[in-house]
């Protein structure tokens, strides 16, 4: 399937530029200072660390690879080739999300062992990587330079990372309840704690609505800044 030879190539891509190997490195360390925090603070810093690293790793990486591609004039041939906007879409994202999870697991498995509650650990990471790459991706096309993509992406996301304090214990609101990140972090808590059915039913819906909406923002943002732009083609 074309999808899956994309995928297959972005994967190729990842580890030809150092993805992964960076991020065998950066897990260690990781695992090293979750093993060296006191036992009452372990499972609030991991929760915190894999929403904040391993699963918001695909908006930093989207934002160098799509710059990257643009700066070798890669997308200037994607409206004329098989690939449609949003096989290229899911294939950076489902690509990036691969690394995000397996860097997650590994962190969370080294100093917790695998819990009851595994699947729906995962089912977090993946959610929050798919947001985070798609809406990156809508950025990155927008912008010509690293420096401009940064820039932007420290405007738009803090907002996103304000249920950070609610784990933190340093402030809490019930608006929080609206952003995707507070349904991430009930997920990713479940390696740690029980959800009740109504906490189960209200993080899966709000990340799947988030993630309907970042992926029409990041097909939008593709067809407005690359496919229109050099001339039409396959908008699908």
């Amino acid at each position: 399937m074309r999808i899956l030879s994309a995928i297959s190539h972005d994967i190729k891509l990842q580890f030809k530029h150092g993805f992964y190997y960076a991020y065998l490195l950066i897990s260690t360390v990781y695992i090293a200072v979750l093993q060296f925090l006191p036992v009452e603070y372990r499972e609030a810093a991991n929760i915190a660390l894999t929403f904040s690293d391993p699963g918001v790793l695909g908006f930093f990486f989207i934002g160098g690879l799509v710059l990257l591609e643009k700066g070798q004039n890669i997308l200037d041939s994607l409206f004329v080739t098989p690939l449609s906007a949003s096989e290229y879409i899911l294939s950076k994202t489902a690509s990036l999300s691969v690394l995000s999870l397996g860097s997650s697991i590994f962190i969370h498995s080294s100093v917790f062992g695998f819990g009851t509650h595994s699947g729906l650990f995962a089912c977090g990471v993946l959610f929050t990587s798919f947001f985070f790459t798609m809406i990156g991706l809508g950025l990155a096309v927008r912008c010509e330079t690293l420096n401009g993509f940064f820039f932007l992406s420290s405007l738009s996301t803090f907002v996103f990372v304000l249920p950070l304090f609610e784990v933190a214990g340093i402030w809490s609101s019930p608006l929080f309840y609206a952003l995707p990140s507070r349904a991430s972090f009930m997920l990713l808590g479940s390696a740690f704690t029980d959800l009740q059915q109504w906490e189960l039913i209200y993080a899966i819906s709000v990340l799947l609505l988030w993630n309907g909406a970042a992926y029409l923002w990041a097909r939008h943002s593709l067809q407005t800044f690359i496919t229109l732009k050099l001339g039409g083609g396959d908008t699908r």
